[in-house]
């Protein structure tokens, strides 16, 4: 039987940093007191208020302060210090910039503002214990999910009863729904995340691209032929569900990525110690790469070669080197026909044969001689793709499938989605 091919993985694009500091339970509200005055806060509801506050009526700046692991005790532990020393700035760094008073509008000269930061000893020791001590209670709190064997839950698909881990409720919904959550060994707080995935489909909404859908079927067919059956890796709320992000302040697993690759790219790089260093990000890449699969999948030219990150791009190369306009060819067609020619191409491309004429060739730059002196870039006729086998993928990572689109649904979905 044919199928089903892979094409060869290509690099993913690069990726940004981004920090990560809060913790994935439940928060109560936490009051919170200035590092100067009397006023207090209740947390993390006015947190902004706070470092507002501050900055505004006391001039002082918190360095990176969504870093901190857990930014009450350490305001906490610094109000206590600053009350019982008697003199603030002796720990602070003391920086002059002009100010604009909000209230008067009077611009201030020089004005001193007080940083606090790692540059201070007492400062870098209470955050790296901060980060110790959150590290400590996240592995605690995900070694009793994954020992606790009283866990049930509905299946979000079928409504069967799970249990009685959390790792047999996810390893069901991966296994018997492909729905992808990551692997239950690098997840924490996970009944939080159940739950805001179950929230978010009882909505009918894409758990992926968030969008709103008319009913259940319609958004899980959108969620399979989407391959959205996943969260989002650069949507920063689901960090706090994934252990890596716990690991080290400041570096997410996208910061993480960023290094591995750098590194990498080095192949001239030679030595034990350095190789030791890569082998290590490689692993931590490994505990991550269920989360991220792959960044970007390539989408590759239905006619050569060619694979580019975005659609568009694709569309257009098609359209200027192939004489092949992809949408107005499918305007008229639903999503199971485009997938049913996009299959076909793919298989006589691969055979080195003719999508119109079917004539073999022995090479694949020849067929494509053929095809456009012939004009056989072309829609084919719909008698020849019209099988129930090109239901099937012909490239089992084709992400080209993964962009089709249903114009008519999409255009129904998008009023839904206006309407919310």
């Amino acid at each position: 039987m044919f199928g089903p091919l892979m094409f060869p993985s290509g690099a993913g694009s690069s990726v940004q940093p981004s920090s990560f500091s809060t913790l994935g339970d439940d928060e109560d509200l936490e009051s919170v007191p200035c590092l100067i005055c009397p006023k207090e806060f209740l947390f993390p509801d006015e947190k902004e208020v706070c470092l507002s506050h501050l900055l505004q009526e006391h001039f002082i700046v918190i360095s990176d302060e969504h870093l901190i692991a857990d930014l009450p005790r350490y305001i906490k532990f610094w109000k206590e210090r600053f009350e019982s020393s008697g003199n603030f700035k002796q720990y602070c760094t003391t920086i002059l910039a002009d100010a604009k008073d909000k209230k008067t509008g009077v611009i201030h000269e020089k004005q001193e503002f007080y940083l606090l930061s790692e540059a201070e000893i007492i400062d870098r020791e209470l955050r790296e214990k901060l980060q110790k001590e959150r590290l400590e209670s996240v592995l605690e709190r995900q070694r009793t999910e994954r020992e606790d064997t009283t866990f049930t839950h509905e299946c979000l698909y079928c409504r069967q009863s799970l249990g009685p881990t959390r790792s047999d409720f996810l390893n069901h919904l991966s296994s018997q729904h492909n729905l992808q959550l990551g692997k239950p060994s690098n997840l924490v707080f996970v009944d939080k995340l159940i739950a805001i995935i179950e929230q978010k489909m009882n909505n009918l909404q894409c758990i992926y691209c968030e969008k709103f859908f008319k009913d259940r079927n319609v958004l899980k067919e959108h969620m399979r032929k989407k391959a959205h059956k996943r969260v989002n890796p650069n949507n920063e709320m689901y960090d706090q569900f994934y252990l890596i992000n716990y690991i080290e302040p400041g570096k997410s697993w996208k910061e993480r990525e960023k290094l591995r690759r750098k590194k990498t790219s080095h192949s001239g790089s030679t030595g034990d110690d350095e190789d030791d260093d890569d082998d290590s990000e490689g692993d931590d890449n490994d505990d991550w790469s269920d989360w991220e699969e792959e960044l970007q999948q390539p989408i590759v030219c239905l006619f050569c070669e060619l694979s580019l990150p975005e659609w568009a791009s694709v569309l257009s190369h098609m359209k200027n080197q192939h004489s092949f306009n992809y949408e107005e060819h499918t305007l008229a067609l639903d999503f199971y026909e485009q997938v049913k020619v996009v299959n076909y191409i793919r298989r006589q491309v691969y055979r080195n044969r003719c999508i119109i004429c079917d004539g073999e060739f022995p090479a694949r730059n020849e067929l494509l001689k053929h095809m456009t002196t012939e004009k056989h870039m072309d829609m084919p006729q719909r008698s020849l793709w019209n099988q129930p086998e090109f239901y099937f993928p012909t490239y089992e990572n084709d992400a080209f499938l993964c962009q089709i689109d249903d114009k008519r649904e999409d255009e129904e979905n998008a009023e839904i989605s206006e309407a919310k």
